[in-house]
C-alpha cells in the first residue's frame, strides 16, 4: 500500500495555483480527484458516485481501493487532477 489514510499529508499531484472544485456536481464518475483533508490525509481517488446536486459524493481511493463518502460540509478540498 503505498496510499497514506492518516498522518502528515504527502506530496501534492496538483499544479501550483490550481483551485479546488467549488461544484462537485460538476465531477463525473470515473474522474481522477486529489483529497486533501487540513493535516489528516491526501490522497488521489476516482468519483465514483455522487448527489446530483452535488451534496455529497463516493470516491474510491487509488491504491487501497477503500471507498469513502464525503458530505459537502465535511473538511475535505478536492482537486481535479
Amino acid at each position: 500500500m503505498n496510499q497514506q489514510t492518516l498522518g502528515p499529508a504527502r506530496e501534492s499531484r496538483r499544479l501550483p495555483g490550481q483551485r479546488p472544485v467549488r461544484e462537485w456536481a460538476s465531477l463525473q464518475h470515473g474522474e481522477f480527484v486529489e483529497v486533501l483533508s487540513a493535516g489528516s490525509f491526501c490522497y488521489g481517488a476516482y468519483v465514483d458516485d455522487r448527489a446530483e446536486d452535488g451534496t455529497l459524493i463516493w470516491v474510491i481511493e487509488n491504491g487501497t481501493g477503500s471507498r469513502h463518502l464525503f458530505v459537502r460540509d465535511d473538511p475535505v478540498t478536492l482537486y481535479s487532477i
